[in-house]
């Protein structure tokens, strides 16, 4: 982690920002980790990027084409090449209402293509995704497992999910430091516990079972049986990742949080 340079794609050019920085300034860099970010908005959702990567199929190194269509990326990776980066993350809203793909275009293989694609942060990059969208982050009550969204919002809700997610919700401006970091990953770990319904969540239970494309499984049983989805941010999910064991048993505490009345369908 010391002395690498880390690139984060992501979707949009403020909201996913806003995130990475203060993730930055809080976890990722300091007296002790000498770490070199680097945000990237892709300026498209998941589905639009699908089709251009596909027009190459997938042969396309990410840094480079983003590099090469988004004119904010050129100037954030001046006198930075492609060799020089050690790990990519991408960060991307799952939308599955969006409509930028054809009729005879399947989201589910178009997510689950971009999740085999992106399996690797040290080669093409690593995929994670937020359900639905990257508010999902501050979408939670403090030691619940539940959000002030409920734990599942419809399909025909996402186009409102932004509104619903952040009104009369305080998280949604307050500023993410370490504090508010460690609430979200434990609300994530809580949460995760729940959609997977383990029993018992160590570390090891965690790394064998909760990964970006086993959520995405579970996330696409939901949409094809109740057509809803399971608010779950992505950004403690990449933490939990990054800093492995030593972190998750200093920082999750699942034993010492409260259930609210569990909302399952």
């Amino acid at each position: 982690m010391n002395n690498s340079t880390m690139v984060f794609v992501v979707e949009g050019e403020s909201r996913e920002c806003r995130f990475i920085d203060e993730l930055s300034s809080s976890l990722l860099t300091g007296k002790k980790i000498n770490t070199k970010v680097i945000t990237l908005p892709a300026t498209m959702n998941i589905y639009m990027l699908y089709h251009k990567l596909l027009e190459d199929n997938f042969d396309m190194d990410i840094i480079e084409f983003i590099r090469e269509v988004v004119p904010s990326a050129q100037k954030c990776l001046e006198g930075v090449s492609s060799q020089e980066i050690d790990e990519v993350y991408l960060f991307f809203d799952y939308d599955v209402h969006q409509k930028n793909l054809s009729n005879h275009e399947n989201p589910d293989e178009v997510i689950l293509s971009m999740l085999r694609a992106f399996d690797n942060e040290t080669e093409n990059g690593k995929l994670y995704i937020s359900y639905p969208m990257v508010e999902a982050i501050y979408d939670y009550k403090e030691g619940k497992c539940d959000t002030y969204t409920g734990c599942y919002i419809s399909i025909d809700d996402i186009k409102d999910y932004k509104y619903l997610s952040g009104n009369d919700n305080s998280n949604a401006s307050k500023h993410f430091d370490y504090m508010m970091w460690k609430e979200v990953i434990n609300v994530f770990a809580l949460r995760t516990q729940c959609l997977f319904d383990i029993e018992d969540m160590g570390f090891e239970v965690y790394r064998e079972e909760i990964m970006p494309h086993t959520i995405y499984k579970k996330e696409q049983e939901l949409v094809d049986e109740k057509k809803q989805v399971f608010v779950l941010s992505a950004f403690p999910e990449f933490i939990l990742d990054y800093f492995r064991e030593d972190f998750w048993n200093a920082n999750v505490k699942l034993k010492k949080m409260n259930y609210d009345e569990c909302s399952k369908l």
